[in-house]
């Protein structure tokens, strides 16, 4: 073989390589946002269901609106609706993130006590709920293959 076929078999070598990483990662990203928004969204103390309504993810930007409850309620009787409500319309944007076009996904809460609620002020959930989802998102990701084989 001459040098150049080795430098050209070398050469689509290293784009399968780059492409196989590419995707890789796109996918690492996305399961990431996935359990980052699950465990965020189930983790939400709820009420009338606003709190939890609100996570919603964007790409390249934070949401800047404020949602009603998805399935509005009280005493907490639609936490369960409210937190696959959100979850669902948020997966469409998580999967929709590509690597070429875009830099990041936002996760976002707007609701005017979301702070409050993450600071400890309900006995539904601990202090730092959001902190721990996104240790759940890491975790979810931990030892994600980039280059098989």
């Amino acid at each position: 073989m001459s040098r150049q076929s080795d430098l050209e078999g070398l050469a689509r070598r290293l784009d399968r390589i780059a492409v196989q990483v590419e995707g890789n990662v796109e996918r690492a990203v996305r399961d990431c946002a996935h359990a980052v928004l699950r465990s965020v969204v189930e983790a939400t103390p709820v009420n009338t269901g606003t709190a939890r309504s609100n996570w919603t993810p964007e790409l390249d930007r934070a949401f800047e609106g404020l949602l009603a409850a998805r399935v509005p309620g009280a005493g907490g009787s639609t936490a369960e609706a409210n937190a696959a409500a959100a979850i669902d319309a948020g997966a469409p944007t998580i999967e929709a993130f590509d690597i070429r076009a875009n830099r990041e996904i936002h996760i976002t809460n707007n609701a005017p006590h979301i702070g409050a609620l993450n600071d400890g002020h309900s006995r539904q959930a601990p202090a730092d709920f959001v902190r721990t989802a996104v240790l759940d998102g890491l975790a979810a990701v931990r030892g994600a293959r980039i280059v098989d084989g």
